[in-house]
């Protein structure tokens, strides 16, 4: 809020019941309201869109009593080196620090199962202590929703660099990338595979399977589908994480039809006029059959940072 806020605006809040106080608070008129309430009144935006420590931030700018906030040492030692920074990438850094010190002071599990038991039986007079007694705050809720709103991000920066790392690796002398690689997520018709070379086709899934892996599956049998209808004569590769998605199309007797189920119709339209009803065939049947020259490759073997530690296998 750079633009000074004609004292209308304070007037009109002045006339609005103050929500409850949890922690933070800012004066107005005389009168303690939550800092995201008031920051809302004035900008018009949604709460989710901004955290507690942002508004109050803000609210001191133009002029206004506030609770003090006081940032982690490494966060205040984070901005002195990158004063640089946009206040958006400030606010998220201390959303991951406020998250990170919470999860790693406690035992999630334990923590839950404590804090259970605390609430089970506790009246009106102690549900407030026990919420503050094992940190559920307003920051840390505006830090979990923060960091939730940013790591969906996280598998397409993975993809992308997992792609990047894995190119120097595997390909040969001479060989040209003839299309942009498919580094981000979602379908772009314009280039039907993650790797497109003068040499080969490849698509890689880097989600590390643990057991149930349903949606996985099927990704992992349209990636192969695709290749398999490929008529380039190219090398065809199908990049995966660990031996369980290896198993499983190898080994796995669930239909095609099954695999192909959530796919576009475009894509199972194509299979039927190539390979025939999808229901005739196994996953398994159809690797051995017309899969027979994909490559399975791990990726553990190229970027071992990929693999899972022995306790999650």
């Amino acid at each position: 809020m750079e633009e000074p806020i004609e004292p209308s605006v304070f007037e009109a809040i002045s006339k609005v019941e103050p929500e409850p106080i949890r922690e933070h608070w800012v004066i107005v008129a005389n009168r303690r309201y939550p800092p995201k309430q008031v920051y809302q009144l004035i900008t018009g935006l949604p709460r989710s869109a901004y955290t507690s420590h942002r508004a109050l931030a803000e609210l001191r700018r133009l002029g206004l009593s506030t609770s003090v906030y006081m940032p982690l040492p490494q966060v205040e030692a984070d901005r002195a080196e990158s004063s640089d920074r946009s206040g958006e990438a400030d606010e998220l850094a201390e959303s991951f620090a406020t998250l990170s010190r919470f999860l790693a002071d406690h035992d999630l599990t334990a923590h839950l199962a404590a804090a259970e038991a605390d609430y089970h039986h506790a009246g009106s007079g102690a549900i407030r202590d026990v919420t503050t007694r094992y940190g559920f705050s307003d920051d840390l809720l505006d830090a979990a929703l923060a960091v939730r709103a940013h790591v969906g991000r996280l598998n397409d920066v993975i993809h992308a660099t997992v792609i990047a790392r894995v190119l120097p690796a595997i390909l040969e002398e001479g060989e040209v990338v003839i299309r942009p690689p498919s580094l981000g997520a979602g379908n772009d018709p314009s280039r039907p595979f993650d790797l497109e070379t003068d040499r080969r086709i490849a698509e890689f899934k880097v989600a590390q399977w643990k057991g149930a892996d349903t949606m996985r599956k099927r990704g992992v049998v349209s990636d192969l589908v695709h290749l398999a209808l490929d008529e380039s004569g190219r090398r065809a590769q199908l990049f995966v994480v660990g031996a369980l998605p290896v198993r499983f199309l190898t080994a796995s007797k669930s239909t095609i039809a099954w695999a192909l189920g959530r796919s576009s119709p475009h894509t199972r339209a194509r299979f039927e006029r190539r390979f025939g009803p999808a229901s005739d065939f196994t996953v398994a049947d159809f690797v051995r059959v017309h899969g027979r020259r994909i490559e399975l490759v791990d990726l553990a073997t190229l970027v071992p940072s990929l693999s899972l530690p022995p306790e999650q296998v």
